[in-house]
């Protein structure tokens, strides 16, 4: 029981009743956080060991988290919230009547950056912030060194390939690798093997509770991004991020990762200043270069980072105006193809205005600053070799949460008291 208190203490330090505090909305951004991060991996020890969830089950589970979001957000409306959010969905409707048909899965991937976006806003804590960080990061490296060294016991907890099967992500027969319950992704195949450490770990690729090695790496970055945005005062927080991603690299042996991380640690030390609006031209400037390497290069698909851009570049370069502005080609599977997938399901109009949006938000200082020109780049690389991941609520609610609490807490809402705020926790 003293432990739960601790962490109870280590979160929200100070009472609810004092004056000035955000802990009852603190504590809800809090389950709502977490729930986004684990409740993959807790709907597939249930499909595992109680009863087979399907994708309505997941759908779901989704569906409650965007509604506590609500529930939070529905308190205190902001007429600019509202704005882009009845934009947005007038677009989309617009769009399924030109297609005849509705598209859920674009409703569901623009609502993840504006109900998590407006969640950090309402928080507006970066201490609060940080201390959630923490225990996130602690809770996936917990995960992913019991799935490193007690294999066994994880995949008798967790059968991610027949959980994946069942939301018909992939099919029955497809798992090459004999005798395991991993995912397809969870297992580097022979003769390509691991990047990262080896003779160490072995073409094992540590997924944690994310269920995919791929959103591990993911979230790597996302938290490398979150340290490296901070000041030098700051340095302590700084490297306990940075390293606690680069654990995470190595575990799930991400080369997305590992490369992007490496790009992050170039910016801060480059002396940039405040001024970051170069990065808002990262996503052209990444496009040009898949439909370049497309041009130039005569490969092929291979599962190398030159094979997999050559593709989605190719795969760009044959889009035509209707797939380009969304009307055609909704319905097709991409796979790791992020750009065409994006310009397809939202078009291209929607795609500027949310960028445009981005862009346009007031950071409180200059780390949100530096951590919007980051992820900047997290999204400009992950759109060029992944097709989905980027809208995966288990991350991408972390990274628009984050967002929102670097852009700051709305004037008209009084912020936590010192007490509450940055009371460090008593142990």
């Amino acid at each position: 029981m003293q432990f739960f208190a601790n962490i109870k203490n280590f979160i929200f330090p100070g009472r609810a009743d004092q004056a000035g505090s955000s802990v009852p909305d603190g504590r809800m951004a809090f389950w709502i956080l977490m729930v986004a991060l684990v409740y993959q991996a807790v709907l597939c020890a249930i499909h595992t060991n109680v009863h087979a969830i399907s994708v309505a089950g997941v759908g779901l589970t989704e569906a409650a988290i965007y509604l506590a979001c609500i529930s939070v957000l529905i308190k205190r409306i902001r007429l600019e919230f509202l704005a882009v959010a009845t934009v947005v969905v007038a677009y989309l409707l617009l769009m399924a009547i030109l297609r005849n048909q509705l598209d859920p899965k674009g409703f569901r991937d623009v609502m993840i950056p504006i109900l998590f976006y407006g969640l950090g806003r309402e928080i507006g804590d970066v201490k609060y912030t940080d201390r959630l960080l923490k225990l996130m990061v602690l809770v996936v490296l917990a995960f992913g060194f019991f799935e490193l060294f007690f294999l066994d016991w994880f995949s008798r907890v967790f059968n991610i390939f027949s959980y994946y099967v069942n939301q018909g992500g992939l099919a029955a027969g497809s798992n090459w690798a004999k005798d395991s319950v991993l995912g397809l992704n969870g297992i580097r195949p022979e003769g390509i093997g691991r990047t990262i450490l080896p003779s160490l770990i072995g073409n094992h690729r540590i997924s944690s509770i994310f269920l995919e090695p791929v959103s591990l790496g993911n979230f790597a970055v996302i938290i490398a991004a979150w340290g490296l945005s901070k000041r030098r005062d700051e340095i302590k927080e700084m490297v306990f991020f940075v390293l606690a991603a680069a654990i995470m690299i190595a575990l799930s042996d991400s080369r997305y990762g590992m490369i992007t991380v490496a790009a992050l640690v170039v910016l801060r030390c480059l002396p940039l200043g405040r001024t970051n609006a170069w990065a808002m031209v990262l996503p052209l400037l990444s496009v040009a270069l898949l439909l370049l390497l497309a041009t130039v290069f005569g490969g092929h698909y291979s599962d190398s980072v030159l094979g997999r851009l050559f593709v989605s570049g190719k795969t760009l370069s044959n889009l035509d105006l209707g797939m380009i502005f969304g009307l055609d080609g909704f319905n097709t599977s991409y796979g790791d193809m992020g750009y065409p997938s994006l310009l397809t399901r939202l078009g291209l109009l929607l795609c500027i205005f949310l960028w445009g949006a981005f862009w346009m938000l007031k950071m409180a200082d200059e780390r949100g600053d530096r951590f919007r020109a980051y992820i900047t780049l997290y999204m400009s690389l992950i759109l060029c070799v992944s097709g989905t991941s980027l809208f995966a609520l288990k991350t991408a609610g972390v990274l628009w949460f984050l967002v929102g609490c670097y852009a700051g807490r709305p004037k008209d809402v009084p912020a936590p008291s010192p007490v509450t705020a940055s009371q460090p926790s008593a142990t």
